[in-house]
């Protein structure tokens, strides 16, 4: 649930913040394609969605299986983002780039070991 909330709220933040673009450096212009209308939609929809499956504790059809396949694409996409742009703009990781990390470590580790509310479901 809680990454749900986090997927909806990177939505939002993303619709209000609205970077230098380049086009001459691409880095810059790609950065931008996902802070675009269509990446923060998904993102709104993804987070809600999600959430609703949380809410409701839906697990047919492996909904679960999908929510975090998709949940673990989007923070994959945005921390590799993160980290070029990181890397072409400043010697050190950003904290933005690092909060970004944990979330998707949170999420493998709730993938890959069933660890649910804190505790270890194995």
């Amino acid at each position: 649930m809680i990454t749900a909330i986090e997927t909806t709220i990177l939505g939002i933040v993303l619709i209000f913040n609205h970077p230098y673009d380049d086009p001459t450096r691409p880095v810059f212009h790609a950065f931008n394609l996902l802070q675009s209308w269509p990446m923060c939609a998904s993102l709104l929809v993804l987070g809600g969605g999600v959430l609703i499956l949380t809410i409701c504790n839906c697990h047919k059809h492996f909904a679960d299986f999908v929510a975090t396949v998709l949940m673990a694409a989007v923070w994959m996409a945005y921390l590799v983002a993160f980290f070029v742009q990181d890397a072409f703009l400043q010697p050190s990781v950003s904290v933005a780039t690092i909060l970004i990390g944990f979330v998707f470590i949170r999420i493998l580790l709730d993938a890959f070991f069933n660890f649910e509310r804190g505790v270890w479901r194995g």
